[in-house]
């Protein structure tokens, strides 16, 4: 109701203040002839924070939690070899990721893709090994000599919000892969798959 009556008084030509806005309405164009046309003419709407809402915002305060989380994440991976989706891989053959803004791009020494076995041994996967690198997929060769096993997968990256965008400090995302078969319900985070590097 209220809408409706607010609505119906603007449109009228008439000025309302509700405390927490002013709004009133406008003309823009030149009017010829006597007559409305709306190729040249148009209606707005301006409106203005009243005195309620400046009281509020005097009175608010602002606490700083931390960044915003990175969009960056995995959704979802495949082995080429058996077409498992389950985290499951094997060396010598490519493996995709897909998610969101996972291109691989940066001259900082950390980009790239590592995979990091039980044991703590990281291998990077040479440039020559990436097949796709785009923002929603990732697709690589597992190195060949990289014995079966469980493996910490991070992609680390500055890419930003688009090809033109880079950041100045990278982000990464990891996930849990099996070079081999996966354990029985293995290849799924805590949330169900997404997993995610909280730093971003």
């Amino acid at each position: 109701m209220q809408k409706r009556v607010i609505k119906r008084m603007l449109m009228t030509g008439m000025s309302v203040n509700t405390g927490l806005y002013y709004a009133s309405v406008a003309f823009r164009g030149v009017i010829e002839n006597s007559t409305w046309n709306p190729a040249k003419n148009s209606i707005v709407v301006n409106f203005n924070v009243g005195a309620d809402l400046r009281e509020a915002i005097k009175a608010t305060t602002v606490g700083i939690i931390g960044e915003k989380g990175s969009a960056m994440y995995i959704g979802g991976v495949q082995d080429a070899s058996t077409r498992a989706q389950d985290a499951s891989a094997t060396a010598g053959r490519a493996f995709t990721l897909t998610g969101g803004k996972l291109k691989v791009v940066g001259t900082d020494p950390s980009v790239g893709i590592i995979l990091k076995s039980s044991s703590g041994k990281e291998t990077k996967v040479a440039e020559d090994l990436w097949v796709t690198n785009d923002p929603s997929k990732l697709t690589f060769i597992i190195p060949a000599d990289l014995a079966d096993g469980t493996y910490e997968l991070k992609v680390t990256t500055q890419f930003g919000s688009n090809s033109k965008t880079m950041l100045k400090v990278p982000r990464s995302v990891m996930k849990t892969i099996y070079i081999g078969k996966a354990p029985d319900g293995g290849g799924l985070g805590p949330d169900g798959g997404l997993e995610e590097d909280p730093l971003g």
